[in-house]
């Protein structure tokens, strides 16, 4: 009689199980972010440009369901902040009147996904512009929703990177693929061009390269010299690391079969050793994608990426690098947050894909 079975006691069994919780874990995480930063425009209440320089730096809205002389309240509703102390900045809520939230209220234009302008906001506060402003987040220093800049800048940070690191990987797997493939003069020449490179500081470089820029540029150039200057410093370490996976291929069976067979080295390097490669090569990206993207966030921090008024999650961390403003306005380091859970979610996702891959080779 066969005793049950139990997934517990099979080691292999239990690896996969944590690279599949990994995976999704690290997918639901970063769909969240990418869906949440898309729809921001519509998810805040306000434009992340405009200000209310009567709340700088207000704490965020306290939302409630009862009062004290009506008791509980099915709709939640909000009270006007009032400054208690114009000194430190500190609030008080002015308890006179109740705001009740509004679902898919009409409010300040902003460009849904950039491609036409829309007014809808998921949320809004009941009695147009006399009402107070609702602050999920609160406000930074000039007034300004945090969170419509949280989630704005998420579009900057979530999507530059990547798509920087995705240029990398073109050049790099290109050449990585040739020196891999063909080795001899032309491996050792693409390689110490790679190794010539990795061996420039690269924040140094980065900064050389947007000098190369002019000082005033729009957003729009920004994203465009960024993406330039992650492809510019990020393929080496990608080439070298297709060259090894290429040149173990290079010696297969299969190749030398394909060689034989009158195939064409661009379609046995396309066709036949690259999909055999993938795998490495997509962990590699969802490692390597915390760092383009704190490139991004360091780049902007410095003032060398996105400008004022315009947001990424670096410009918004540079607001808070002051002492003081971390020490009475917490709510200001949700960028930082945010940062550290957008790598946590790539690393999850990386390391899934990389015990998965074990597994099956295993």
């Amino acid at each position: 009689m066969s005793e049950p079975h139990d997934e517990r006691l099979n080691p292999t069994r239990r690896r996969r199980g944590t690279a599949r919780r990994s995976k999704r874990i690290g997918l639901a995480l970063l769909a969240a972010f990418y869906l949440l930063s898309l729809l921001g425009g519509f998810i805040a209440p306000y434009n992340f440009r405009s200000q209310s320089r009567a709340t700088p730096f207000l704490p965020p809205t306290r939302m409630h369901f009862f009062d004290e002389q009506s008791g509980f309240h099915p709709r939640p509703f909000i009270y006007r902040p009032k400054l208690t102390d114009p000194l430190l900045l500190g609030y008080a809520e002015d308890r006179a009147s109740r705001y009740p939230l509004v679902f898919f209220a009409r409010g300040e234009s902003y460009e849904l996904l950039g491609l036409f302008t829309s007014s809808w906001h998921l949320l809004g506060i009941e009695g147009g512009e006399s009402a107070p402003r609702l602050h999920l987040l609160g406000t930074d220093g000039l007034g300004r929703d945090l969170l419509a800049r949280v989630l704005y800048g998420g579009q900057v940070s979530l999507v530059v990177g990547p798509l920087g690191l995705l240029l990398a990987y073109l050049i790099g797997v290109g050449v990585g693929a040739v020196a891999g493939y063909y080795g001899g003069a032309v491996d050792a020449l693409l390689m110490r061009a790679a190794d010539v490179t990795m061996s420039l500081p690269t924040l140094v470089l980065i900064l050389a390269l947007r000098a190369a820029f002019p000082l005033s540029v729009t957003p729009r150039q920004v994203a465009t010299m960024m993406l330039i200057i992650f492809a510019a410093v990020g393929w080496a370490e990608i080439a070298r690391l297709t060259r090894g996976l290429v040149a173990s291929e290079r010696r297969r069976d299969y190749v030398a079969a394909a060689v034989v067979g009158g195939s064409r080295d661009r379609a046995i390097i396309v066709r036949h050793i690259l999909p055999n490669v993938r795998g490495p090569l997509v962990t590699q990206f969802a490692i390597s994608a915390p760092s383009f993207i704190l490139a991004e966030v360091a780049l902007s921090f410095l003032g060398v990426g996105v400008q004022e008024p315009s947001a990424s999650w670096g410009t918004l961390l540079a607001d808070a690098q002051d002492v003081s403003v971390l020490k009475n306005y917490l709510w200001m380091i949700t960028p930082a947050v945010l940062v550290f859970l957008t790598a946590l979610a790539f690393h999850l996702l990386g390391e899934g894909s990389s015990l998965a891959e074990s597994q099956e080779e295993a």
